[in-house]
C-alpha cells in the first residue's frame, strides 16, 4: 500500500474541485501529450485535480479560510475612500508544487524542455479566483479573476509558483473567495503541495477544504459542485474504452473474467444476472469479445478512474508493481521450473525444504530487480548461479511443527484462524439439506444421534447439547454439493469436491472438540448418492481416514474463505460503495470525507485481481478445488447468503447463532462461545468505529430531518442498492435511510468491512496457510473409501502417507500459492492504519478533530487489551503451548508479514 498523491483526472471538459491542504499533494497533469508515466499516481485525502490534456481543462480548489479570513478580506475591501472609483485589494497566491516520478521536470525530455520554457515565460499555471456567492443583482456567478503563476523559486524537490491578483471590491465585499481554479499548462503532471493566499491587510490564508451539506453550499459554488458530480458520472461522455487519464465512475457486470477469444475453454459466464447475481464493478468501456458478445474483451491494462490508481512516488517500497511482478514474472517461471505440473510432494520433508532450500528458478532474469521488490521471497546467495525462491517459515509452524495435525488446533482455527466467519450454532436436529432430493438424493445427514452420543458420552444428551448451545457446525454441504460433478469433470485439472458438514462440541474448557465429518457425493454419472461419516478413531484405518477427511474440510474452508469471506464480502462488495460515493457525494460532502480513507486503492487492487487472480486460468482457478467454477461459486454464495444488514459484525454473529442480544453484556451481546478471539476483539473495534461515526454524523446532522432531505446522500444510498447491488435491489432487508441513527449503522458497516473484516481474513494468510498441510487450497484426490478398487485400497493400506501427500496441492500449486499469500499478507512501510493519521478534512474542524483524537486513543487502548487477552492463560483459544496469539485485529503493525494491523482500506 502506498501513500497516495492527489489526482483526479479526466479527458473531457470538467470543473473538478480540488481541496488543497498543507502537506497534501494535488496532482495536476499537463495539457500536452501525455508521456508514458508508468503506473498512475493516486491521491491522498480529498484533494482532487484535473488532467487537462486540452488547454481548457482546469482544477478547482474550494477554499475554506482560517483565522477569520473572511472578515479580514471584507475589512480590506471596506477601506475604499471613494465610491466612484473601483477599489481593489492586492492578493498573492503562493503555490508549492512537488516534482513527481515520471512527471514534471523529472527527466530530460522534449516535454521537459517545453515546460522549462513555459516556466521562463511565466506561462505555467493559470489561476482563477471564483467568488463564493453569485452576483446579488443578476443571480449569476461573478466573473473570475485570472492570473498566470510564474515560477519564483525551488527547494529540494519542490517548486514554488507565484500569482498576483487585483481583487475588485464588488468581488469580495459580498463574500470571500469560494474556489481557486488551476489550469496546468505544463505537458506533464505535477503535484500541488499547498496554496497560500497573502495580502497586505490579512494574515496568510492556507487554502483548505470546505465541508458542507448540499443545502449549505455557497451560491457561487453550487454549479461547480453539480458539474463535478456530472463529470465523475461520465454524463455526456462517449461510450468508448476508458483511458488512464479518465475520471469516470460507472457500473458494469463481471463479464471480463473469461477470455473466449484466446481459448473457448476460457469462456466464463457473466456474473451480475438472474442466474448469477453479483455486485457490480467499474465499467472499463472495452469492446465485447469476438467469440462471445456477452463478454468483454481483455487487454493488458484494466481501467480504474485516475483518482483510484496506486501512486509511483520516490522512495515507495511497495506498490502495485510488487503484485504485478509476482503474477507476471514469478508465477509463470514457477510453472516452467517443474517439468510435471501435477507432481506432488514425495514426502513431508520436501514441503519443509521450501523454507530451507527454496525453489530454483534458473530461467528467471532480473534477479536484482526482483530481489529488491520481493526481498522476502528472493534471497541472495553469493555462490548461487540460479534465482532462489525461498520462503520464510510461517509463524504457526515455527511455534508448533505438528500443530496442523492436532484436532484441537483444527477446531481452534475456526474461532481464531484465517476464516472465523463460517462456524455457526446447530439449532435443529436432525441435520437436513434444503436441496432438491430428486436431483441430489436423500436430504438427511448420515450423522446420527448415536454417533454424537458416542463422542460426547458422559457430558450430556444430544438434546441438552443443542439446548445448552454446545453443538457447532462448519456447513459446506448445500453450497458445494451442486458443483461436485462439475468440478470433478474438469479436464486437465486434477481435483475433487464433496459437500461437507463438520460438527464440533464446546468443552467445559471453552475449546472445541471435533465430533464428526460427513462427506457427500450426489448421484450422477451412473452412480448413486454416496455419503460417509468420519469420526476421531483409535484404530489405524479409521485414524487415517479421519486425517484425510480433515484435509478435505480444510480445502473446503480454504476455498470458501478466499472466494466468499475474503474476495466477495470485502473486495467485491465494497467496489459499488466506492463508485456510488464518487458519483453521488461531492468532495465537499461530509460523508465523502468520512468514507474516503476507507476506499483508497481498493478499485486498483480489484482490477489487478480481475486481471491475474480471479480471471479464467488465474491463480484462484488453478490452485483451488473448484477450479474454473471458483468465482461462479462466489456468485452462488452472494445470491444465497449475502445481506448488507448481516455484514455488520453484531448482526453476523447473531445470524450465525454465535451471539444473542443482551443489554447487560459488553457491546450489548452475549457470545455463545465466550473465548471467541475474532468476536472478542472485533466487537471492541466495532464499538470504537461506531462511536467515531456517531460523533461525526451527529455533528453534521444535528437534526433528524437533515438526513432525509440530503439529496446527495439519498441518491448515494439509492444507487448502492439499485445499481451497485442491482441483483438484490428488491430485498426487504436493506436498511432504510431516514435518520442519523440509520446513517450511523450503514456507515459503520461499510467502514468495518473495509477495515476490521478485511484485516481479519487477509493479513494472517501467510502465517496460517503458508504451510500447505495446515490449510491446503485444494484436495486433489477423492478419499480412499469412496468406491475404491481392490488395488486402490491395498495401496492405501500399504502407504497411507502417500494418499495424504497426493491430496495436497502439487509442488507448482503450493509454490504459487505461498508466493501470492506472502505478498498479500505484507504491510508496506507506509501503510495507513485505522485511526493513525487525522485527515486534513478532520483537522480543520475542532469538534471533529477532538472526536478523531478520542477515536485514535481508543484504538491505541485496544492494542493493550489484545495483548492482555493473549497473555491470559484462561483463554485457551489464544494462549497455550505452541498457540499463535490472536493479533489480527490489533490496529497497528510494523512493516512486513506480521499477522496484525488494521489498515483503513482494502488496499491489498
Amino acid at each position: 500500500m502506498l501513500k497516495p498523491q492527489l489526482n483526479n483526472l479526466s479527458h473531457h471538459h470538467r470543473l473538478a474541485p480540488a481541496l488543497l491542504t498543507q502537506g497534501k499533494k494535488n496532482l495536476i497533469p499537463g495539457n500536452g501529450v501525455v508521456d508514458n508515466i508508468g503506473s498512475p499516481s493516486s491521491f491522498l485525502s480529498l484533494n482532487t485535480l484535473a488532467f487537462p490534456t486540452k488547454p481548457t481543462h482546469k482544477c478547482f480548489c474550494y477554499t475554506s479560510h482560517t483565522r477569520n479570513s473572511i472578515s479580514q478580506i471584507k475589512a480590506g475591501f471596506g477601506d475604499s475612500s471613494t465610491a466612484s472609483v473601483t477599489q481593489t485589494i492586492s492578493l498573492k497566491a503562493v503555490i508549492t508544487v512537488q516534482m513527481t516520478v515520471g512527471g514534471v521536470l523529472s527527466n530530460l525530455t522534449v516535454a521537459r524542455a517545453f515546460d522549462d520554457i513555459g516556466d521562463l515565460l511565466g506561462k505555467s499555471l493559470l489561476l482563477e479566483l471564483v467568488a463564493a456567492e453569485v452576483d446579488p443583482k443578476t443571480g449569476l456567478p461573478k466573473a473570475t479573476i485570472v492570473d498566470y503563476a510564474h515560477r519564483s523559486g525551488k527547494k529540494a524537490d519542490e517548486l514554488v509558483y507565484l500569482a498576483e491578483f487585483e481583487v475588485p471590491e464588488d468581488f469580495g465585499s459580498i463574500g470571500a473567495i469560494g474556489a481557486i481554479m488551476i489550469e496546468n499548462e505544463h505537458r506533464k503532471e505535477m503535484f500541488v503541495e499547498s496554496v497560500v493566499i497573502k495580502g497586505l491587510s490579512i494574515d496568510p490564508i492556507i487554502v483548505s477544504c470546505v465541508i458542507c451539506l448540499p443545502s449549505e453550499t455557497p451560491s457561487g459554488l453550487k454549479q461547480l459542485r453539480e458539474q463535478e458530480l456530472a463529470i465523475l458520472r461520465g454524463d455526456g461522455a462517449a461510450d468508448k474504452p476508458r483511458e488512464k487519464t479518465d475520471r469516470i465512475y460507472d457500473y458494469d457486470v463481471y463479464n471480463d473474467l473469461g477470455d473466449p477469444d484466446k481459448d473457448p475453454e476460457l469462456s466464463r459466464p457473466v456474473l451480475g444476472s438472474k442466474d448469477y447475481p453479483y455486485p457490480r464493478r467499474c465499467k472499463t468501456g472495452r469492446p465485447r469479445s469476438k467469440s462471445d458478445p456477452l463478454s468483454e474483451s481483455r487487454s493488458g491494462d484494466v481501467y480504474v478512474p485516475r483518482d483510484e490508481a496506486f501512486s509511483e512516488v520516490k522512495d515507495m517500497s511497495f506498490n502495485a508493481k510488487t503484485v504485478y511482478s509476482l503474477l507476471h514474472a514469478v508465477i509463470p517461471y514457477i510453472e516452467t521450473s517443474v517439468i510435471d505440473k501435477d507432481l506432488g510432494f514425495p514426502y513431508f520433508t520436501a514441503i519443509e525444504s521450501l523454507f530451507n532450500e527454496g525453489v530454483n528458478l534458473p530461467s528467471l532474469d532480473n534477479n536484482g530487480f526482483l530481489g529488491n521488490i520481493l526481498p522476502r521471497l528472493f534471497k541472495a546467495f553469493e555462490d548461487a548461479q540460479n534465482n532462489v525462491l525461498l520462503f520464510d517459515t510461517p509463524e504457526m509452524i515455527d511455534r508448533d511443527k505438528f500443530g496442523w495435525m492436532r484436532d484441537e488446533e483444527f477446531c481452534r482455527q475456526t474461532l481464531a484462524g484465517l476464516n472465523p466467519l463460517s462456524i455457526s450454532l446447530v439449532t435443529e436436529w436432525p441435520l437436513k439439506s434444503k436441496l432438491d432430493p430428486e436431483v441430489y438424493g436423500p436430504p438427511e445427514s448420515a450423522i446420527t444421534k448415536d454417533m454424537i452420543l458416542k463422542e460426547i458420552k458422559g457430558f450430556c444428551t444430544l438434546e441438552e447439547t443443542i439446548e445448552d448451545k454446545k453443538l457447532f457446525i462448519l456447513d459446506y454441504h448445500d453450497i458445494f454439493l451442486p458443483y461436485v460433478h462439475k468440478v470433478r469433470d474438469q479436464k486437465k485439472f486434477r481435483t475433487t469436491l464433496y459437500g461437507s458438514r463438520t460438527l464440533m462440541f464446546l468443552m467445559p474448557s471453552g475449546t472445541l472438540r471435533p465430533l464428526a465429518i460427513e462427506l457427500v457425493r450426489p448421484p450422477g454419472n451412473g452412480k448413486p448418492q454416496w455419503k460417509r461419516v468420519f469420526t476421531p478413531c483409535w484404530e489405524a484405518t479409521g485414524a487415517w481416514l479421519w486425517k484425510l477427511a480433515k484435509i478435505h474440510v480444510l480445502a473446503h474452508d480454504g476455498g470458501y474463505h478466499q472466494l466468499v469471506s475474503h474476495w466477495l464480502r470485502t473486495h467485491c462488495c465494497t467496489e459499488p460503495y466506492i463508485i456510488a460515493t464518487n458519483r453521488q457525494l461531492s468532495k465537499m460532502h461530509p460523508i465523502h470525507n468520512l468514507l474516503h480513507p476507507h476506499f483508497r486503492y481498493t478499485m486498483e487492487i480489484n482490477a489487478l485481481a480481475r486481471e491475474s487472480l480471479i480471471n479464467a486460468g488465474g491463480i484462484i482457478e488453478t490452485c483451488f478445488s473448484p477450479g474454473k467454477y471458483s468465482i461462479e461459486l462466489s456468485s452462488i454464495a452472494y445470491g444465497q447468503q449475502w445481506r448488507f444488514d448481516h455484514e455488520a459484525l453484531p448482526a453476523d454473529l447473531i445470524a450465525r447463532g454465535m451471539a444473542v442480544e443482551d443489554p447487560d453484556s459488553p457491546h450489548g451481546l452475549k457470545l455463545t462461545i465466550e473465548d471467541y478471539p475474532y468476536a472478542n476483539d472485533g466487537l471492541v473495534l466495532w464499538d470504537i468505529i461506531k462511536d467515531w461515526v456517531t460523533n461525526y454524523v451527529n455533528h453534521y446532522y444535528p437534526e433528524e430531518n437533515l438526513v432525509e432531505s440530503d439529496s446527495e446522500l439519498q441518491a448515494w444510498w439509492t444507487e448502492i442498492r439499485t445499481q451497485g447491488h442491482a441483483d438484490k435491489k428488491d430485498e426487504p432487508w436493506w436498511p432504510i435511510l431516514k435518520t442519523p441513527k440509520d446513517l450511523i449503522g450503514i456507515l459503520t458497516t461499510i467502514i468495518w468491512v473495509a477495515s476490521g473484516h478485511h484485516a481479519a481474513v487477509n493479513f494472517g494468510q501467510y502465517d496460517f496457510a503458508g504451510y500447505i498441510p495446515n490449510r491446503p487450497t485444494i484436495a486433489r484426490v477423492k478419499i480412499p473409501c469412496e468406491d475404491p478398487t481392490d488395488d486402490e485400497w491395498e495401496v492405501f493400506k500399504r502407504r497411507p502417507e502417500d494418499e495424504l501427500l497426493s491430496a495436497f496441492p502439487s509442488q507448482v500449486q503450493a509454490s504459487q500459492v505461498m508466493a501470492v499469500l506472502d505478498v498479500l499478507s505484507n504491510h508496506s512501510v507506509d501503510e495507513e492504519y485505522i485511526g493513525e493519521t487525522c485527515e486534513p478534512a478532520f483537522e480543520v474542524n475542532p469538534e471533529i478533530k477532538a472526536a478523531y483524537e478520542i477515536f485514535s486513543g481508543r484504538l491505541k487502548e485496544l492494542e493493550g487489551i489484545i495483548d492482555g487477552r493473549n497473555a491470559d492463560e484462561s483463554r485457551k483459544n489464544r494462549n497455550g503451548v505452541g498457540v499463535v496469539p490472536y493479533n489480527l485485529l490489533k490496529p497497528f503493525s510494523e512493516p512486513g508479514v506480521t499477522s496484525m494491523g488494521v489498515p483503513n482500506s482494502i488496499s491489498i
